[in-house]
């Protein structure tokens, strides 16, 4: 308790050097939460993006579709989807499956070919699976079984079309002939994702197989699990890879999507490199601290000489220096985030606009990234900066304990 006293009064006689080492320790602490905030943003903002457009949590499909993937080879379908959906439904670990109809298309416009690819999906299970309503931004959904499409907003704009318009697209079908055909555009919707923004259009599965003279086979069927957790997605592939097996449907592959969303990978080797940023910020911070414990022993050592020479060990000394990092990296570390969590408040509501810097990144991340506070990282940073506080004056606190009390009186 009589170290602490002296510890507190030792800060407070000091306050300039005391500021400067809370401010360090501040800044590091504020900058690596607000730094996990956003990583944890874009990892899980490229999960969304991949579970509800790109692969779910698992995809099904063809195992000899993924073999020449490629090539694009229609003709290697889910064979009755229907059916297997509604098995699949039947889990206990399945929440929501989404049978899809790829169409790589093209269309024209003049000598000017535009790639497209169309998505033939359940309109109305997609209101759900996708959100599909969300991402309307004029116009209306189409109606089942209808010629109706909606297109994402930079490929109406590419083709020059706009609600009440039509578009013409070439596909292949299935039987490796080439078709054309026309939808009646009723909608424009803006995909969060660029690339999907500049080429996809959405219309009800039952068109597209005609089209495609899929007859009742689906491109893929993406499956989102009940838990709807990243850590149990292992396991849910090895379940429905039994499942299909006890069904007769050893032909399907059964795949993550850790293994087919390339932003994955990213955030893998990103999550490296962002920590190795939070051991450079708090590097940093750990130097101001030394620095600064340094010439608090400096300007004291007579105060150090007189404490050894009424009989405080140097053991006591070491004490008394930590004490006072101990203060000044509890509250550094503690105001750092907790301003770093202030500021992402707001963020994680309005999100950070990236603009079309984002667009040539295929990652499958979104243009606007929402910052997303993990407490166990938060909570993480403020253990780890005040353990750098504490460390950081170990070394000055064990010179000040050397220290010869009529060395320390005469300096």
């Amino acid at each position: 308790m009589k170290l602490s006293r002296i510890a507190l009064r030792n800060i407070f006689r000091n306050r300039r050097r005391s500021i400067l080492s809370i401010t360090a320790v501040t800044v590091a602490a504020m900058s690596i939460t607000l730094l996990f905030a956003l990583f944890e943003g874009i990892r899980d903002d490229i999960r969304i993006n991949a579970w509800m457009y790109e692969s779910g949590e698992v995809r099904i499909r063809n195992s000899e579709f993924d073999r020449y993937d490629y090539l694009n080879p229609v003709q290697y379908t889910v064979e009755d989807y229907r059916e297997l959906q509604d098995a699949l439904l039947k889990r206990e670990d399945v929440t929501m499956v989404s049978p899809r109809i790829n169409i790589a298309s093209a269309a024209f416009i003049g000598e000017r070919q535009i790639s497209a690819m169309g998505l033939g999906v359940d309109i109305e299970n997609e209101k759900q699976f996708m959100d599909l309503e969300s991402l309307l931004t004029a116009g209306r959904l189409p109606e089942p079984g209808s010629t109706e499409a909606v297109l994402a907003a930079r490929l109406a704009r590419d083709l020059g079309v706009d609600i009440g318009g039509t578009a013409t697209f070439l596909t292949q079908t299935r039987r490796r002939t080439s078709n054309a055909f026309t939808v009646d555009v009723v909608g424009i919707v803006r995909f969060p994702v660029a690339q999907l923004d500049y080429s996809t259009y959405v219309l009800p599965i039952e068109r597209a197989d005609r089209y495609l003279l899929m007859d009742g086979g689906a491109s893929e069927m993406l499956v989102i699990g009940a838990a709807a957790d990243t850590k149990q997605t292992t396991e849910l592939a090895a379940n429905l890879r039994g499942f299909l097996d006890q069904r007769g449907r050893e032909q399907l592959s059964v795949t993550p999507w850790t293994e087919i969303a390339p932003g994955y990978g990213y955030i893998e080797f990103a999550s490296i490199v962002y920590d190795i940023i939070a051991l450079f910020f708090f590097f940093l911070a750990s130097t101001v601290i030394i620095n600064t414990t340094m010439m608090t022993i400096h300007e004291r050592t007579k105060e150090i000489g007189t404490l050894s020479a009424l009989g405080m060990r140097g053991r006591e000394l070491v004490r008394l220096f930590f004490t006072e990092a101990a203060y000044l990296g509890f509250f550094g570390s503690l105001i750092g985030v907790c301003v770093g969590m202030v500021i992402v408040a707001p963020l994680s509501t309005f999100g950070i606009d990236l603009g079309t810097s984002i667009d040539i990144v295929d990652m499958g991340m979104s243009s606007v990234i929402y910052p997303q506070l993990n407490m166990r990282s938060t909570v993480g940073t403020f253990i780890f900066s005040f353990a750098v506080a504490l460390g950081a004056s170990y070394f000055p606190a064990r010179r000040a304990a050397r220290l010869k009390p009529v060395e320390a009186l005469r300096g």
